[in-house]
């Protein structure tokens, strides 16, 4: 990681406090984290992004090399000129199974009862660093599935739509209509905790410890009411639905055309346009996007990876999310931050896949799952090859405690990947 600047006074490691006492606490941000944030100009990483190629990425093309000089691959080829900006993790081990491909980032710790999925990156993210901004996150998709970003073991709603997903970062609202609806809620929430509270002196003591856990999901509605109060006096942000830009296909094969031009996969190019302005613009600080959808037979060609035509239809695909992966990265970098440095310094991203395709394992393996790790302030510029056995979980730890979450563990993970 970068080397931070010297502070007046040498910070207590909480970490260290939190571990010796045995305890997982989410604790709030001390500081403001924003683009107006006061005091030195330090870039740090207030964002996060996450991104699931549902269909899996051939791993059998994937660089053997490693270290900062590593030779990289033609999957990674549209990256190239980013390559100082991401660390590309491999080898890394699912240890799901195929159903399990949605909860890319809500592994559950025991694989046998999907029952026990535990809170997502990107929701563990949005207590920490969501409650600054009007949207604490943003869960997009273009099928449905069972679930791709969840909270106290439910499936967060996600986006399914451009249109909608365009209403809700930048649609009006009647202001004032919004404000009697919040003071109504307001009153219903007082009444409610009033209530509990009541309640609270009066019950057995298993009784109160299921109240306070509802009072943890009050305090919840209070902060989303105090995000609504707040940005309602805030000016509204008039952007036009952004436009679709082609992909260059000159040169390509008949085949990675065919998929630069598809509709769905175009549709999903302007949700990461949507989001990028999401994040410009301060609207939200978190993000999950999945795209599991069967264009021109991408799923039925992962099944024909053993075939020489399929193996090469597999990697054209992986090039094909790479260049969507490169365009939006790219857009991060080329927007300047008032705290200095750019959007992208200031997101961190973890794009990967829950499945592998290779020869070995087939269309849908367990074995070397990719994490791309780009932005937030990281050294990057190398490729780290994992042992194997370790899985992704290692990583969104360290990803979790880069970005200010104390927390020692994450869902399966062992340790904190050093990134």
């Amino acid at each position: 990681m970068r080397k931070r600047e010297t502070q007046k006074s040498a910070p207590v490691n909480r970490r260290d406090v939190l571990k010796s006492a045995g305890c997982f606490l989410m604790l709030p941000a001390l500081e403001s984290f924003g683009q107006e944030a006061g005091g030195d100009d330090v870039v740090k990483a207030n964002r996060l992004f996450c991104m699931n190629i549902g269909n899996g990425m051939c791993s059998d093309n994937f660089p053997t090399s490693t270290g900062k000089a590593y030779q990289s691959s033609s999957t990674f080829q549209p990256l190239e000129k980013l390559k100082d900006d991401f660390t590309l993790c491999t080898n890394l081990r699912n240890y799901g199974n195929h159903e399990s491909t949605m909860y890319a980032f809500a592994e559950y710790s025991d694989h046998t009862n999907p029952q026990l999925i535990q809170d997502s990156v990107d929701e563990i993210a949005a207590s920490h660093i969501g409650n600054d901004t009007r949207l604490r996150n943003l869960v997009v998709e273009q099928r449905h599935s069972y679930g791709i970003s969840w909270k106290g073991g439910l499936p967060v709603s996600p986006i399914t739509n451009g249109q909608i997903l365009f209403e809700t970062i930048f649609g009006k609202v009647d202001k004032k209509k919004r404000g009697e609806l919040l003071a109504l809620k307001k009153s219903m929430l007082d009444a409610t905790r009033d209530e509990a509270k009541s309640m609270m002196r009066k019950v057995s003591e298993g009784d109160r410890e299921k109240l306070d856990e509802y009072f943890s999901s009050l305090r919840e509605s209070e902060k989303s009411l105090q995000r609504s109060e707040r940005w309602l006096s805030e000016k509204q942000i008039d952007v036009p639905f952004p436009e679709n830009v082609p992909f260059k296909t000159d040169g390509l094969t008949e085949y990675l055309q065919k998929i630069l031009k598809c509709t769905y996969f175009n549709e999903r190019s302007t949700y990461l346009d949507l989001l990028f302005l999401a994040f410009k613009f301060d609207i939200t600080r978190v993000a999950n996007v999945y795209g599991e959808w069967n264009w021109l037979g991408h799923h039925t060609d992962s099944h024909a990876v053993k075939t020489d035509e399929g193996f090469i239809k597999n990697i054209e695909a992986d090039q094909a999310y790479m260049m969507q992966t490169a365009r939006f990265l790219d857009k991060l970098k080329s927007t300047k931050a008032k705290a200095g440095g750019t959007l992208l310094d200031q997101t961190l991203c973890l794009i990967t896949s829950s499945l592998s395709i290779s020869k070995e394992e087939g269309p849908h393996g367990m074995k070397n799952n990719p994490v791309i790790v780009a932005g937030g302030g990281f050294e990057h510029g190398k490729h780290i090859k994992f042992n194997g056995t370790d899985n992704r979980n290692d990583v969104y730890l360290a990803a979790l405690q880069h970005l200010g979450v104390e927390t020692e563990r994450f869902g399966t993970s062992s340790r904190s990947a050093k990134l």
